[in-house]
């Protein structure tokens, strides 16, 4: 009996291992994900009104509720608190 493994053979397992042990590993994650179900569901694209961050103290509010103010060319949002403190300042 011949113990060596023949270059045709360990050429051949060589090519095909790495494709088994993918293929294996993708169905094994396959298997195990196929029941989950996704803990958010997400939204159309138009579906929330875009909010705006208040640049002086965070807050977020939708368009109506914040104050354009110009900084030089740049336009930042305020809310009503933080535009009439703004104001009291400059003045």
């Amino acid at each position: 009996m011949n113990p060596q493994i023949s270059s045709g053979n360990f050429d051949a397992f060589f090519a095909w291992a790495p494709w088994v042990v993918g293929i294996v590993i993708y169905l094994a994650f396959y298997i195990a994900k196929r029941h989950e179900n996704a803990t958010a569901h997400a939204t159309r694209a138009g579906a929330a009104e875009p909010t705006y961050a208040c640049a002086g103290c965070g807050r977020r509010g939708t368009r109506e509720q914040m104050v354009a103010m110009d900084h030089g060319g740049a336009v930042g949002w305020h809310c009503a608190n933080c535009a009439s403190q703004t104001a009291s300042v400059a003045h």
